[in-house]
């Protein structure tokens, strides 16, 4: 394995326990350091439930959980249920979402301020650490979260000494909340180098300084879409198809105007919204691909992710997924693992 990375973290992905096991297990004798699950398709509990018994040394997280959709209790019960079940490898990740998916799909109604209710959150779950299997009572007056917590004992204390909690983040001001109370961050699959060295990192300093925390204190990671493969044109459409989902998020559209390419980002969300996708993954330049994937022969992708050395702890490698057929994205994983495992 090269030197870099030397820490990867990739999705769980599968569409029944077999597989979700056979994909747990796969990684981590390829000596993936942490497996995620996200909450798009399913709940991101439920598969890392599944696979929990099957693994031993891998971490295993939410990549990540929407910290908006479920009550505070909810989201501490589940947490630290799989803390029990993981044996205290299991990590918190929390993600904002974007505004509509927040309230159009989950019929979130106090969505207005995300850095101010994360953090709330956060704290949250950390009184419920400390107190919960204590019997002490568990109060918070905030102005998203309010929870006044008496008569109640977690029958068991945490397994792991301090739960893991990631953030989901981008943009400066969760970027900054994450380097002031998070032990990690999970960027985003589109983050080029140049947006991670000078708008992804700084924000995340400004937050350590302002705690008071060492850089070591936090592990900071993204991701980049995989897709290796001899037949580079097919390779790079389906990396291509990722970049068109996430291209019809408004949400995301300051990224991919950082590095230049707002125009591009429209013509692919009108593309999508005419209802042909094909037209959408049309839509996205050779330009795009080369500033956001690894797609190619094997030195090609190689090349592509030397690039982010220096710039993170850990590097998570996604394969194509985004209209992708399963058993491509299948084939994609086991190839990424297979050049980049231990």
């Amino acid at each position: 394995m090269a030197t870099f990375p030397d820490r990867i973290s990739i999705h769980l992905t599968g569409q029944s326990a077999d597989e979700l096991v056979a994909a747990a297990r796969e990684a981590e004798s390829a000596g993936v350091a942490s497996i995620f699950a996200s909450e798009l398709y399913g709940n991101p509990f439920v598969p890392l439930a599944a696979v929990a018994s099957h693994t031993s040394s891998m971490k295993l997280g939410t990549g990540i959980a929407l910290a908006f959709v479920r009550s505070p209790l909810a989201l501490a019960l589940e947490a630290f249920e799989m803390d029990s079940l993981t044996n205290g490898r299991f990590i918190l990740g929390l993600g904002a979402g974007a505004r509509r998916l927040n309230e159009a799909w989950h019929g979130v109604t106090n969505y207005g301020g995300p850095v101010a209710h994360m953090r709330e959150v956060i704290e949250f779950v950390r009184r419920f650490e400390a107190n919960a299997h204590r019997g002490l009572p568990i109060e918070i007056q905030g102005e998203f979260v309010h929870a006044n917590i008496t008569g109640y004992k977690r029958p068991f204390a945490p397994k792991c000494e301090r739960l893991p909690i990631y953030l989901g983040a981008n943009r400066p001001g969760m970027l900054r909340l994450a380097g002031e109370v998070a032990d990690g961050v999970l960027g985003h699959v589109f983050l080029s180098p140049r947006y991670l060295r000078e708008e992804f990192l700084p924000p995340i300093h400004e937050g350590l300084k302002k705690a008071g925390r060492e850089r070591a204190s936090i592990d900071v990671g993204a991701g980049i879409v995989c897709a290796i493969d001899d037949d580079v044109k097919t390779a790079r459409r389906h990396a291509a198809g990722v970049l068109a989902f996430y291209a019809t998020v408004k949400t995301y559209e300051p990224i991919f105007a950082s590095d230049g390419f707002l125009e591009e980002c429209r013509r692919i969300r009108a593309a999508f919204h005419s209802g042909v996708r094909e037209r959408a993954i049309d839509e996205v330049t050779d330009a795009m691909i080369d500033t956001y994937c690894a797609a190619g022969t094997v030195d090609d992708v190689r090349r592509r992710v030397a690039e982010y050395e220096g710039l993170l702890d850990t590097l998570g490698l996604t394969p194509p997924r985004h209209f992708c057929p399963p058993d491509a994205w299948a084939a994609y994983r086991r190839k990424m693992l297979d050049v980049f495992g231990k």
